[in-house]
């Protein structure tokens, strides 16, 4: 059984002031997890900037931060590209004086067997999920972080994490995030910033609905101990944890979010052995 997108009771664990006097960006901001992640930060006391291509979403997330009575600001951008990436940055400080808070949410795959994926496609995903991290990540530690000696910045990967058949160019994209926050907390933890990364299992959103039948649903569900996928906002819920004060000593790791999925395993019967006739 699919849950609503949304599975929140009307309870939110972190105090409104939780992260009060912060400024979080989150990327990929307008859908999915990133939107979540912006409302929850904004629920804990944050100023939220959302970044991503589509203006229209990223607008619709403003509107409601600001119902939240936080402000908030959305910068239409592309992530691949560098001078975008210092110009959203250059917005945010305008607007804000200072970033908190990093959620590297924007990415983008495809599905398709291994032996099917050009160097094409393989570079396609690889340039939004590393390179273009790297690029958002780098440019607010220096312009922001190391200079104000405080922050916390995440990484988005997969569960769970030996690999998804059909996504093995997604998956080394995001196991390269997972590196990438425990190499960083060693080198960046003496300026005051954390680095983590949260791994989602399977999570219900508009773009599942859109994308896949309720078979392929009813199959993940199957190979999740709870039983069944999980919703943005109990992803996002995690990750303004992992910013707030309680968190503190909390970095260089990755936080698996995923009902079970990664401690299950594989989950289901290997696929036949194909024999040359």
């Amino acid at each position: 059984m699919t849950p609503n997108h949304s599975s929140r009771d009307n309870r939110f664990v972190l105090r409104d002031d939780a992260l009060e006097g912060t400024v979080a960006l989150v990327t990929g901001g307008g859908t999915g997890i990133g939107r979540a992640t912006a409302l929850d930060l904004a629920r804990s006391g944050s100023d939220v900037v959302v970044a991503g291509r589509r203006r229209e979403p990223l607008e619709k997330t403003v509107a409601d931060i600001e119902l939240l009575g936080r402000r908030a600001l959305a910068v239409p951008t592309d992530i691949r590209d560098d001078e975008q990436v210092s110009a959203l940055v250059e917005h945010t400080l305008a607007k804000f004086g200072r970033i908190d808070i990093l959620v590297n949410n924007a990415g983008g795959q495809f599905s398709a067997p291994a032996e099917e994926i050009t160097s094409k496609g393989w570079r396609a995903v690889h340039r939004l999920a590393v390179d273009a991290t790297w690029s958002v990540t780098r440019e607010v530690a220096v312009t922001a972080m190391i200079p104000q000696r405080s922050g916390v910045v995440f990484f988005i990967a997969f569960s769970p994490r030996r690999g998804i058949p059909t996504f093995v160019h997604a998956t080394s994209a995001r196991a390269a995030l997972e590196n990438m926050a425990s190499g960083l907390a060693l080198e960046w933890s003496r300026y005051g910033i954390r680095t983590l990364c949260v791994a989602p299992g399977t999570i219900a959103t508009d773009g599942m609905d859109a994308n896949y039948t309720q078979e392929a649903k009813d199959r993940w569900s199957s190979a999740i101990p709870l039983g069944r996928p999980g919703a943005a906002d109990e992803v996002s819920a995690v990750i303004a944890f992992l910013a707030s004060p309680g968190a503190r000593y909390v970095t260089g790791t990755t936080v698996v979010v995923d009902g079970g999925a990664d401690a299950w395993g594989a989950g289901h019967p290997v696929p036949g052995l194909e024999t040359h006739l």
